[in-house]
């Protein structure tokens, strides 16, 4: 209550001077107090037997905010990843516990109670678990416990057993042990074998003596498996296996053998293959040493014999094919001479893509020879015929094994080998080894009857890798889809082999990885090509791999020893040779001399035509390749959708149930990105225990989101468009981060995720948590939307060409029918992006206009040069992206953009550092932090793209596409170390950019008033194109000096286009090189499309690449080459699907409608060249009649008509066709200016402009000329990449017009229509003209001959086909009246 007086008499005694109110004031809660536990510490002991689901103790927690109803969420970090927390604080158990395992005894568990006010509070209690032994472990031998007994020794003592138990002793869970022949051995065992139990050995623990009874023949035991049962004093018993080899004597005469050997050699030689040994019938095999092998005859040269061991071996040039080959042996103890031991061998080359394709099986408990006795590759059989055969089964139910063969790339024991005792054989066989007392003259690594294995070793394993092929068209099906389908057919596998079958991790990659480190790429390993994106990446088959020999004495199977070994990050080096993964979705790869790249078709990106996004229907799925086993793994992608609700991306198992009948106590490996309510999450299961985090953002308004992921040594990482959105109204990071450690830190070094990564959804039931050991399962809603721009470590993922797919397709189909107009709105070099609340179209680097066909003009930097502008926008200040096309010799330093904010408290800055691409950041609130791209120079003299982006805190820089190493991340709030420097915590600095003065180009000018005295980080001698900030395209003087997003203020010493110069000037090249102007650079080289060979220049023949998508026909030139595309297809490359054609499935009534009225146009365009035919013979006939009447005043017309008048007149009776009408397009803007200089290409080569006409029937390509009235077509700079011109060539390789022709379908007269019948003829006069024996068309022209009114107009070159060559013709042009000019070509 308030009073108040107005100090009248009697004040404040005075009721009527005095009044009085209330006042209320109501204080609004803010989120302050963390919850508070009622006790900080708690601390448990329970039996290591307890079940699962009891309750152990419960940590409420009260968060005193909004009067005590705040609710609390908790979590539980640690406890072996066994404990699960309730809505209440209950604590039980998730799975069973086992004490005997690491740190199993004491286990400390985080309870973790957040609040859900903003931002969210947490805090922490700990609870400690003490777990008491239960008697579960039963006893189990100690080593040795393989024994040796020579053959034919009368009894005698082998060796004394012990035994040992991991229980507690204390609690009588341990010694004394009993040791005793279990009763189900068999009978011969117990007839051979001896147990004496003695309590008194081994200090008292009791012991047995192992004596033979009998003496023992090798040929009838090879070796003895002898169970021992073995009792602790509680009484739990465990039965073990002893193994017992008897060693050979030579005490068996030889019979003549004959074996196959079956050799699958890779490509590009090696060294010798070792073959086996020769095979003579003798059941001794311990008797080598007895033994001389020889040569029948004279030997083969392609093979050699060892004399002593009997180990043959192939050349390295041994080819394809079937050897046969004769040997005799030699017994010096039996006095045998000359046994026939003959050897077939059968040798096949495997293909690279027979390597790349393969995929591991893992067949335990199995042996290479056990698989492959009786199996040949011809007839199968065998228990590796059989697994060949289920395998084609798992094909057949999806339709895949009408014409797929299953192929053998492969077999192997899965154990690691061991470096030869002796000569370096690289042998792996079956053929057992004497005992160590005996001379060995080679060593055998064995994969079967391994003796000195001890009884913990885990059971034998044998790894097959298999192709699958198409016979009919010879292609492999993918090795993802392979290694998928093969996983979630595991079942049926097993069923039919009674093995343990293991798909996802059955090659040694991983262990191979855990002995190098984890996160370190194998030394000597070959880098595999950039475009292929198999996830088995074996070596090349260049590389010499080492062989695996499995010996089965009558057969030897010989196969390269294959190891799937990914590596964490993709090659720093673009490939210099063409492979089959270089160019993905129908690439071509043209591999000229230093100058391979991909031919791409329209809608890929990229140096590998990969394509980046892919819609999702609501019921679909797609697989690409597994996630590699490195630490640190970041996994990044970009997401568009309306649903709340989606399954984004699943790594983990392939099958609903686990084949596993126990409650695993290690959870299966597993990781799922997913929305619901609209907030990402992420879940990560294996033996570091749970994790699962959530970010408060809601994803699914139709815009598009950047999701990040990263798992390291600490943990888990979930981050939300790059923290750069939604720091106006928060104070801290929660609304675009959260983290969360590893429960268990130990078990980091086994990661691994298994089988393909799946996103979109799933192509199989939803695994069960609990079979899998799993706190969580991800939900069961497929994705309805698009997945763009998937990210693994660095590199991007090929969207296009999924491994396997179901309701998905490429593109991104919600934002491309979001720009008004559809698909096709921005144009053949553009794409539509926004999302869809803001679409608008985006012009690919170095395009610009409304349907992005018109070429940007580029400005070149002179000495002490800048440009200033002032934007008409506002960037978002906590997230700004920039980009510009640069062009540069050498290790160049100096500005290419800066963005400041006024009086430069706050500066963005992209500039070049030793001709290397870095982005920044300074000023106040900032520590200087840089981002470069180290990997990709651009100081080669050709275009590049840069581009720069800055969120939050976190800086972004890439060079050209982007992938892999040329795109570096400075992304500070995935490092959980940054927010010890007050980054991760508090908001970045926002950067709002000077609208007046706020962006520079170039340098940093510095004035005196208004007189410029210097120019800080000049970048002279440069040529900057294409400036964007935010998207918006900005003016680049002095071509352009405002847009509507911008203006220029001022600019200094810059010049319009970007001049070569002529370095060639002062440079002489040696015979037959010429000089070569490589963007101010003197090359000597043969010039464009040529190369070396001898001492001449010849031509190189690209068409032999087939650069011409589509099903175009190529032409090659000299240089260069020409595609002719078909219909509905334009571009340089016959790239672009044309607007006019949409690729539309018909139904089979319209398909004959189709056909039959095409047969009906083709008989009457027959009978009209059948007409023009008959009438220009009439016309021959009569010019060629003898000229028996003709008169002196006719002679003497012709002679003075002179040649030029005859020669017009020859072309109008000789023409093939009368007359050719080519639509010259009014609306195509021009490159150049009126009255400026076109740069002239130099190196001495004629660079020819061809222009086209875009039809029905296709493009085809005529010269082009010069006309009065008519707009020139867009003449690219011969250097420019947009040209796709070999750089430094000085000319494009051309398409017959077609790459013109691409830019005039978007802005040409859609309603002129040509005749059928002269797209018809064009063709004939185009097939007509060429050679009859190549499909060269020489460059040479000769000079034009003027028209028939000698005003001096050029006329443009035409070929016409004479008897020797190609000769050029003139071609008569003439002005068309109508406004739309045409070009009339007389042939």
């Amino acid at each position: 209550m308030i009073q108040v007086t107005d100090r009248g008499r009697g004040g404040w005694q005075d009721p009527r001077h005095l009044d009085s109110a209330w006042v209320s004031v109501k204080l609004r809660d803010l989120n302050d107090n963390p919850p508070t536990f009622s006790r900080s510490h708690s601390h448990v002991t329970v039996r290591e037997d307890t079940e699962p689901g009891t309750l152990l103790t419960t940590l409420s927690a009260h968060d005193p905010d909004m009067g005590g109803n705040q609710e609390v969420d908790y979590s539980v970090m640690g406890g072996w990843g066994a404990l699960t927390v309730d809505a209440g604080g209950g604590v039980r158990l998730r799975r069973a516990l086992d004490r005997e395992s690491p740190d199993g005894g004491v286990g400390i568990a985080k309870i973790v109670a957040k609040d859900r006010g903003t931002p969210p509070l947490s805090s922490t209690a700990t609870l400690t678990i003490t777990v008491t032994d239960v008697n579960d472990c039963p006893p189990r031998l100690l080593p040795p416990t393989v024994l040796h007994v020579t053959e034919g020794a009368p009894p005698t003592l082998l060796g004394v057993l012990t035994a040992t138990d991991h229980d507690v002793w204390a609690l009588g869970h341990g010694p004394p042990f009993n040791l005793s022949l279990a009763p189900d051995n068999s009978p011969r065992v117990l007839a051979l074998v001896q147990l004496l139990f003695d309590p008194h050995l081994d200090s008292g623990r009791g012991g047995a003596e192992v004596r033979t009874a009998d003496s023992v023949d090798r040929e009838e035991h090879r070796q003895l498996e002898v169970r021992v049962r073995v009792a602790d004093a509680g009484g739990v018993t465990g039965t073990h296996v002893l193994t017992i080899i008897v060693d050979d004597i030579n005490d068996n005469p030889m019979r003549p053998a004959s074996k196959t050997v079956y050799l699958w050699k890779t490509q590009g030689g090696g060294s010798e293959a070792p073959l086996g040994r020769v095979y003579v019938d003798d059941p001794d095999d311990w008797d080598i040493g007895d033994k001389v092998f020889e040569w029948v005859g004279a030997p083969h040269p392609l093979f050699s014999l060892s004399r002593d061991t009997g180990a043959v071996f192939a050349s390295s040039q041994v080819r394809e094919g079937r050897y046969e080959l004769q040997f005799g042996v030699s017994d010096s103890v039996w006095g045998q001479k000359g046994i026939s031991a003959n050897v077939t061998v059968e040798v096949r080359t495997l293909s690279p893509d027979a390597l790349t394709h393969a995929t591991p099986i893992l067949l335990s408990p199995a042996t290479p020879a056990e698989l492959t006795t009786g199996w040949s590759p011809q007839d199968g059989g065998g228990r590796l015929g059989q697994l060949l055969e289920e395998v084609w089964k798992v094909l057949g139910q999806i339709g895949e094994s009408g014409t797929t063969a299953v192929e053998v790339v492969s077999v192997h024991d899965h154990q690691e080998i061991a470096e030869p005792l002796e000569d370096d054989l690289r042998l792996v066989t079956t053929t057992p080894a004497p005992p160590p007392k005996r001379p060995r003259p080679y060593t055998f690594l064995k994969a079967f009857e391994d003796e000195q294995k001890e009884a913990d070793d885990p059971p034998p394993s044998t790894c097959v890798w298999v192709s699958a092929r198409n016979t009919r068209v010879g292609a492999f099906i993918n090795p993802v889809k392979l290694q998928g389908l093969l996983g979630l057919h595991a079942y049926q596998l097993e069923e039919a082999m009674n093995l343990t079958v293991q798909v996802e991790d059955a090659a040694a990659g991983l262990g191979s990885y855990q002995r190098l480190g984890v996160g370190q790429d194998p030394p000597g390993e070959p880098l595999p090509s950039p475009g292929r994106d198999h996830s088995t990446a074996t070596s090349l088959a260049s590389t010499a791999l080492p062989l695996q020999v499995v010996d089965t004495n009558s057969t030897s199977v010989v196969t390269p020893r294959l190891s799937r070994r990914q590596q964490c990050r993709g090659p720093a080096h673009l490939p210099t040779t063409c492979t089959p993964g270089s160019c993905l979705n129908g690439g071509r790869c043209v591999g000229l001399p230093n100058n391979t790249r991909c031919v791409c078709p329209g809608g890929s990106w990229g140096t590998h035509c990969k394509v980046l996004s892919r819609t999702f229907f609501g019921s679909g799925w797609a697989w690409v390749q597994p996630l590699p086993p490195c630490l640190p793994a970041v996994i990044s992608f970009r997401i568009l959708t309306l649903h709340p609700h989606s399954l984004l991306l699943y790594s983990g198992p392939l099958t609903a149930h686990s084949r596993r009948k126990d409650i695993p106590s290690t959870p299966a490996p597993m990781v799922a990105v997913q929305l619901m309510d609209g907030r990402p999450q992420v879940l990560v299961e294996g033996v570091a225990g749970p994790v699962k985090l959530e970010i408060s953002t809601a994803l699914h308004d139709g815009d598009w989101h950047v999701i990040h992921v990263q798992l390291d040594s600490r943990g888990v990482v979930l981050m939300v468009d790059v923290c750069g959105r939604g720091w106006e109204d928060r104070p801290s990071e929660s609304h675009c981060v959260a983290r969360a450690p590893w429960p268990r830190r130990s078990s980091l070094a086994s990661w691994a995720m298994p089988g393909p990564m799946q996103l979109g959804g799933l192509a199989h039931d939803l695994p069960s948590p609990e079979e899998f050991g799993w706190s969580e399962a991800p939900t069961t809603h497929p994705l309805d939307g698009c997945v763009s721009h998937l990210t693994v470590n660095g590199q991007l993922v090929d969207l296009g060409q999924p491994a396997y797919t179901h309701g998905s397709v490429g593109g991104c189909r919600p934002q491309e029918a979001a720009c008004l107009g559809g698909r096709t709105a921005c144009g053949l070099r553009g794409a539509c992006v926004g999302g869809l609340s803001q679409p608008r179209c985006e012009c690919e680097p170095g395009w610009t206009g409304p349907s992005c066909a018109t070429p940007t003009v580029p400005t070149a930097l002179g000495s002490l040069s800048y440009v200033k502008l002032a934007l008409s926008f506002a960037p978002p200040p906590r997230r700004l992206s920039v980009q510009l096309r640069v062009r540069t010799r050498g290790p160049k330093d100096g500005l290419l953009m800066q963005l400041s904010s006024q009086h430069r408290h706050v500066t963005f800055t992209l500039q070049l550092r030793a001709g290397v691409a870095c982005a920044s950041v300074s000023g106040a609130g900032w520590a200087a932090r840089a981002a470069c791209v180290e990997g990709r120079p651009v100081g080669d003299g050709a275009w590049h793209t840069i581009r720069a982006e800055r969120h939050g805190h976190n800086l972004l820089v890439s060079v050209d596409d982007g992938d892999g190493w040329r795109r570096n991340e400075s992304l500070v709030t995935l490092e959980e170390g940054e927010r010890t420097e007050g980054h991760g915590t508090t908001p970045p600095a926002p950067l709002h950019v000077d609208k007046h003065d706020g962006l520079t180009l170039g340098g940093l000018p510095e004035f005196v008033g208004v007189s410029l005295i210097a120019v800080r980080e000049d970048l002279k001698d440069t040529c900057l194109d294409d400036v964007r900030v935010s998207g918006r395209p900005l003016p680049l003087p002095p071509s352009l000096n405002a847009t509507k997003w911008g203006q220029v203020t001022t600019s200094e010493h810059l010049s319009r286009g970007c001049p070569t110069g002529d370095p060639c000037a002062d440079t002489k090249c040696p015979t037959p090189l010429l000089c070569t102007n490589t963007w101010r650079q003197a090359t000597c080289s043969c010039g464009s499309g040529r190369h070396q060979v001898g001492g001449a220049c010849q031509n190189v023949n690209e068409c032999t690449w087939n650069p011409c998508l589509h099903d175009g026909t190529c032409y090659n030139l000299d240089p260069g080459y020409q595609c002719v595309c078909g219909p509905g297809y334009a571009g340089e490359n016959c790239q672009w699907a044309h607007d006019g054609y949409p690729a539309l499935s018909i139904s089979a009534p319209a398909a004959i409608a189709a056909v039959t009225l095409s047969f009906l146009l083709l008989v009457v365009v027959g009978a009209v060249v059948f007409l023009r035919l008959h009438r220009h013979w009439r016309r021959r006939g009569r010019r060629d009649e003898p000229p028996g009447d003709t008169t002196q005043q006719e002679l003497g017309k012709d002679v003075k008509e002179g040649p030029n008048t005859r020669l017009s007149q020859d072309i109008e009776h000789e023409s093939f066709l009368e007359r050719l009408k080519i639509k010259a397009s009014q609306a195509q803007p021009a490159l150049q200016k009126t009255g400026e200089k076109t740069e002239a290409p130099s190196g001495g080569s004629m660079c020819t402009t061809l222009s086209s006409a875009v039809t029905g029937k296709g493009t085809v390509s005529a010269n082009k000329t010069k006309t009065s009235g008519t707009v020139p077509e867009p003449l690219l700079p011969q250097d420019d990449l947009r040209a796709y011109a070999y750089e430094g060539d000085g000319s494009s390789a051309g398409s017959l017009g077609s790459a013109v022709s691409g830019l005039r379908s978007e802005v040409g007269d859609e309603g002129s229509i040509r005749p059928l019948v002269s797209d018809f003829l064009e063709v004939m006069d185009l097939l007509k003209n060429l050679p009859d024996k190549e499909k060269t068309l020489k460059s040479d022209l000769k000079t034009p001959v003027g028209d028939e009114t000698g005003k001096g107009s050029s006329a443009t070159p035409a070929f016409t086909k004479s008897p020797s060559k190609l000769t050029p013709s003139p071609i008569k042009t003439q002005q068309s009246p109508a406004n739309n000019s045409e070009m009339t070509t007389a042939c």
